[in-house]
């Protein structure tokens, strides 16, 4: 069982603030917790670190790794040496990563459900001549022969071809 120092968040809607935990790194964010270190409240005017430093070494010295964020909180707290915060990754705004994708369309899909498969034959429909949807070309071939039908007169036998 591998641990992490996470935050785990709690608070209400838009005012949240941080318990700063040892927990199983498979674990959801607010799951099962071995222990609890400290808390953080970055809303508070200056933001609030608190956390014990004992707990948090002798964590440490068992090899628990914290994440990111709590590395940072670390570091400026003066637990663990503070980290250079411009040789971090930065991460893309939510823009730019939606523009750097390529669009939905250009991936080769496997197969289209039957739900966008009736879809797309609707569009189709809609897209053709009245005279084409659905079988349109039977339809065609029967008013054609309907027309030639009528332009023939009937002799005077009923049909029968006279017979000399």
């Amino acid at each position: 069982m591998a641990a992490k120092i996470k935050l785990q968040r709690k608070g209400a809607k838009s005012k949240p603030f941080y318990r700063v935990v040892v927990q199983d790194e498979s674990a959801a964010r607010d799951g099962r917790v071995i222990e609890v270190l400290g808390q953080y409240d970055p809303s508070a005017e200056p933001s609030l670190f608190k956390v014990d430093k004992e707990k948090t070494m002798a964590w440490l010295s068992k090899g628990v790794q914290p994440t990111e964020k709590v590395r940072i909180l670390l570091g400026k707290a003066g637990i663990l040496p503070p980290l250079d915060l411009a040789s971090l990754p930065k991460r893309k705004p939510k823009a730019e990563e939606k523009a750097e994708k390529p669009p939905e369309e250009a991936k080769p899909a496997k197969e289209a459900k039957p739900e966008e498969k009736k879809a797309e034959a609707k569009a189709e429909e809609k897209e053709k001549p009245k005279g084409e949807a659905k079988g349109g070309e039977k339809k065609e071939e029967k008013e054609q022969e309907q027309a030639k039908a009528q332009e023939k007169p009937l002799g005077e036998s009923g049909g029968k071809e006279e017979q000399a």
